[in-house]
């Protein structure tokens, strides 16, 4: 990236994603996550259980992260 003469590097905007693309992947994730969970029920699979789990886990984890980065 090339800046122009003069120009105050030190105030330009960082790039970032738009807002709520992430809280979308994770709704998305979410959902994923209890259709895991119903696959395995419904065809008896641990493991499916399993990572629908974890992933709700995972999920709240990012939440709680979320939240205290925001006091």
């Amino acid at each position: 990236m090339r800046y122009r003469e003069g120009q105050d590097i030190n105030n330009l905007q960082p790039e970032s994603l738009t807002d709520g693309v992430s809280d979308i992947t994770v709704a998305y994730t979410l959902i994923m996550a209890f259709i895991f969970i119903a696959m395995g029920r419904y065809g008896k699979q641990r493991w499916l259980i399993f990572w629908g789990i974890i992933t709700i886990f995972m999920v709240i984890c990012y939440y709680v992260i979320g939240w205290f980065d925001l006091l």
